[in-house]
């Protein structure tokens, strides 16, 4: 990693009379506010003599040199030296009104900057500000007109504060260039300046890999404006679909990952993720194809994870795999979806990924090769002459055995997340024949219930907590190897849950014999609630979970 870094005042780092700092087509446009622009107001008054305040960093990227300028794109930074510019634009119309020598400076120097033949804009923003920051620079701008402006409303707050402070404009003027410093950070490299910014924001690689490829392929199109303009629209188009999926809003790069496994061979991990696209990119002869066919995918991405395709029975399976946390079959699906399966067979194979999932989360098999199995169907599929049948076949050899599945899931602990919630509903489902009578509600509305308490020892509860004890005698010790089997979890509305509590046994089933959940009123044939009754019902349930999730009851179209 290649850097180079100074640390600088304001007066040099905007002196340089050929140097131009531009914001990339990526950035969010200017929103700093009030707060802010009020916090660099009062680290400005307060300094005294001889002092400094350090601003932060500024991290950029070198460019190649064009007319004798020397472009700084600006990675990190963008709000704070946008601020700047704001600050000297109302010193220099202050200045202009008193001092018309110190404002040509201002403006000749600092606002913009020049060569022999040509003058630029010292900054030059992303594509919706930059009109209008350069209107206020060339004084042309009517600004009771857009008044509601960020740039304008900073121009406007720090005008005003000039114009009320204590302090003479010069003063602050001086001590703006010469007293707040900052470090400006240069690479020649997007991938060190966007590392760079991960480890000084403390943010994770995520969110840069995917502002990385945006800005290289609109780099792309930067000869065409309105090829530009239109590639800018499909992917504002593409965040606000992943934007739109709650789990994925703050992690973007696992849709980009997923797109990236339904059209080419290999796994990518997420440090390599920008370079893999930049071979894409390149690779490419039409790129705003490309572009149209990540939009489409992240449409199709956004109707799989929300389960909106439109079909009820197919819609019902996208959020059971949410549920059970196998969103890592989505290249796959993907892939399903442009070949427009039909409703049967979309079904059979979101019901094999739900068995060859739970299986293998139930025998604790390692997950580390998932992404090459869907890569692999993805790809591989439908070149077969069956591939409903073949995506079927290959999951299915890669599942636990009925014998592994039976004695893992009455053995292992499970916790109290979605993915429990859903076997115990299933496994209720059975055991009313899949009348589906009644639907079991939300997490909020029925909760999963230990039987024999999570907790014996409770201080406000001793009568209680000396009861169980009582009951487990001596085994009292081994209670934390039973207490989260699948055998001591049932289901229970929110209310009766609460009431239940951790009361002893005979009087929890008073609760339970409230309860519709057939699931639950079971429990009511048992006299006492033991690690053999746990043993037992753990084997019954693994039993019915046996044959639930099993290959031999899928239906092949």
């Amino acid at each position: 990693m290649s850097i180079d870094t100074k640390r600088l005042s304001i007066g040099k780092l905007l002196g340089s009379v050929n140097e131009v700092f531009r914001i990339p087509l990526y950035q969010r446009p200017y929103n700093w506010g009030k707060d802010q622009w009020n916090d660099l107001w009062e680290d400005l008054i307060r300094l005294d003599g001889d002092q400094t305040h350090f601003l932060g960093f500024i991290i950029t990227i070198s460019q190649e040199r064009q007319k004798g300028f020397g472009y700084f794109e600006v990675v990190d930074g963008q709000q704070r030296i946008t601020t700047i510019l704001i600050l000297l634009t109302a010193i220099r119309d202050l200045a202009e009104k008193i001092d018309k020598d110190r404002a040509a400076y201002i403006n000749n120097y600092f606002l913009k900057s020049s060569t022999i033949d040509e003058i630029e804009a010292k900054l030059i923003l992303g594509r919706k500000d930059n009109k209008l920051f350069k209107k206020l620079v060339e004084k042309s701008i009517k600004r009771e007109e857009i008044k509601n402006e960020k740039i304008i409303q900073a121009y406007n707050f720090f005008l005003e504060k000039l114009q009320d402070s204590k302090l003479q404009w010069q003063h602050i003027y001086t001590r703006l260039l010469g007293s707040l410093d900052l470090v400006l950070m240069v690479t020649d490299s997007y991938y060190d300046a966007f590392r760079l910014f991960e480890t000084l924001n403390n943010r994770g690689l995520s969110l840069s890999s995917v502002d990385l490829i945006k800005n290289y392929l609109l780099s792309k199109f930067s000869a065409n404006e309105s090829m530009l303009e239109e590639c800018i629209d499909i992917w504002d188009s593409i965040i606000e679909n992943i934007e739109d999926i709650e789990s994925v809003r703050h992690d973007k790069v696992r849709f980009f990952r997923h797109y990236l496994f339904s059209i080419e061979y290999g796994v990518v991990p997420i440090p390599k993720l920008y370079s893999k696209y930049q071979k894409l990119i390149d690779s490419n002869d039409n790129l705003l194809s490309l572009v149209e066919d990540i939009w489409l995918k992240s449409e199709m991405y956004l109707k799989l994870y929300n389960g909106i395709l439109g079909i009820k029975e197919v819609d019902d399976r996208l959020n059971t795999l949410v549920r059970i946390e196998a969103t890592t079959c989505y290249p796959l699906l993907i892939k399903c979806l442009s070949e427009n399966l039909n409703k049967e067979q979309l079904i059979s194979i979101l019901e094999a990924i739900e068995v060859f999932t739970l299986r293998r989360s139930i025998c604790n098999i390692s997950t580390r090769d998932i992404d090459r199995i869907y890569n692999h169907l993805a790809l591989e599929s439908f070149n077969k002459e069956m591939p409903v049948s073949y995506i079927v076949d290959y999951l299915k050899r890669r599942t636990p055995s009925d014998t592994e599945f039976y004695l893992n899931f009455q053995n292992r602990d499970f916790t109290r997340s979605a993915q429990t919630k859903y076997i115990l509903e299933m496994i209720e489902n059975a055991l009313t024949n899949n009348t589906r009578e009644k639907t079991i509600s939300g997490r909020s509305d029925v909760h999963i219930e230990h039987i024999m308490p999570r907790e014996l020892l409770r201080k406000r509860n001793k009568v209680i907590e000396n009861s169980w004890q009582k009951e487990l005698g001596t085994r009292a010790s081994e209670y934390s190897m039973f207490v989260n089997r699948i055998g001591n979890l049932t289901l229970l509305g929110s209310e009766l849950n609460i009431t239940a509590s951790n009361y002893p046994f005979l009087e929890k089933k008073k609760k339970y014999e409230q309860s519709i959940i057939m699931l639950t009123k079971e429990i009511c044939q048992e006299d006492k609630w033991t690690f053999e009754e746990i043993n037992i019902r753990s084997v019954y349930l693994a039993g019915i979970a046996k044959k639930i999730w099993n290959f031999n009851n899928l239906v092949l179209k």
